[in-house]
């Protein structure tokens, strides 16, 4: 009897620990048009589709430009949710800030053009 208890402990054991494994980041999405900066006019023609997942307090994820290169990008969290720094394209730099948990994002970009704004929840 003991033998059964045991096998049966550790088979719901193993289940719970696969249902925790199974846990995913929160995904988040935007698509949109870029927003012209001092000296631009061609932005508006720009659209970028990012896709961003939250977890362990930290952002990462992708970018793309339509008929661009995807750009990956990591932040670490602050306390308060916030997230920021530089991503080098090697022809310019794109200035990433934003505020992000597993129930909501935001994400700004600006560097040759603005990108960005709130994301969408998957």
């Amino acid at each position: 009897m003991a033998l059964h208890r045991i096998v049966a402990l550790t088979l719901v054991g193993m289940v719970a620990g696969a249902g925790a494994a199974l846990a995913e980041p929160a995904k988040f999405t935007w698509y949109g048009v870029g927003e012209n900066v001092t000296g631009s006019s061609k932005c508006p023609g720009y659209t970028l589709r990012i896709t961003a997942y939250v977890e362990n307090g930290k952002i990462w994820g992708e970018w793309q430009q339509t008929g661009r290169v995807v750009r990956s990008f990591e932040f670490p969290l602050a306390a308060d949710g916030s997230f920021g720094g530089q991503v080098d394209l090697q022809a310019s730099i794109m200035n990433v800030k934003g505020q992000a948990s597993a129930d909501d994002a935001r994400f700004d970009m600006k560097g040759y053009c603005i990108f960005g704004g709130r994301l969408k929840k998957e």
